[in-house]
């Protein structure tokens, strides 16, 4: 799987087995507030207004925004007619379109957001930007499992501990929220123990299932500040990453 983001000016079209991963850099959302706040529902404007006035209510509104047209575009309808619901567990969904179903999930730390969509199946993302505050082998005896606790605790450089940890925070994160029972799914139920992943599969065995299910976990390269992790039930999808023209009068203008 390639790790290029590409650079676009016209959305283009979602295609039938593909999975694209729109990344969103929120610097300087606050000047585009005016374009893109009329794209969201009258519900999720007041959802906006409950958030503290600055980068917070601005981060929320454009990446709501821009989900909307990224789910127009994909559906081949006005951004402003996407019907965004809550379906079983809290997870947001859209009714079905002309029989096309289209899974999505959204994700968002700091400046950046990063979305998923894809056709067939379930996906989940998550980004944590490192956060050096973090008592990482406390929470990780909280959440992880014993092995995943054990090896963070044999990395002696902190550095190394820290982005290890958010490693598999950020994959445990997709999994559930590809799954979507969030927390039925509990972090401490499956292991992710890998040094790297790209399309890795992981075996969640919190299901009726017997076998369990398993998911395909790939890692985003984001840089040194934060990392990211995709998850997908296969391991042969196509995944297109494109970064989001915020200042295209194209996407503003998709509603």
């Amino acid at each position: 799987m390639s790790s290029k983001w590409s650079v676009v000016d016209v959305l283009p079209p979602l295609g039938d087995e593909e999975v694209q991963l729109w990344r969103i850099e929120l610097d300087g959302a606050e000047n585009l507030i005016d374009r893109y706040s009329s794209l969201l529902s009258a519900a999720e404007q007041t959802q906006a207004r409950r958030h503290r006035a600055g980068l917070v209510r601005d981060h929320f509104i454009v990446g709501r925004a821009c989900l909307r047209v990224l789910l127009g575009n994909a559906f081949g309808i006005g951004s402003r007619d996407v019907s965004i619901t809550k379906g079983i567990n809290g997870k947001p969904e859209t009714p079905p379109i002309g029989g096309r179903s289209i899974s999505f999930n959204i994700a968002h730390s700091k400046s950046t957001v990063l979305i998923a969509l894809r056709p067939q199946g379930p996906v989940g993302v998550d980004v944590e930007y490192l956060d050096r505050l973090t008592d990482t082998m406390e929470v990780a005896r909280a959440n992880f499992t014993e092995n995943e606790s054990n090896i963070l605790a044999a990395i002696s450089d902190l550095e190394a501990r820290l982005r290890s940890f958010y490693c598999y925070w950020t994959r445990k994160e997709a999994i559930v929220k590809a799954d979507g029972r969030g927390l039925l799914l509990p972090l401490a139920s499956f292991d992710v123990s890998f040094e790297s992943m790209d399309a890795q599969p992981v075996r969640v065995n919190e299901t009726s299932d017997a076998e369990g299910k398993i998911y395909f976990v790939t890692d985003l390269d984001l840089g040194d500040k934060a990392v990211a992790a995709l998850a997908l039930e296969s391991s042969t999808s196509h995944v297109s990453r494109f970064l989001f023209p915020l200042g295209s009068r194209h996407a503003a203008e998709a509603g």
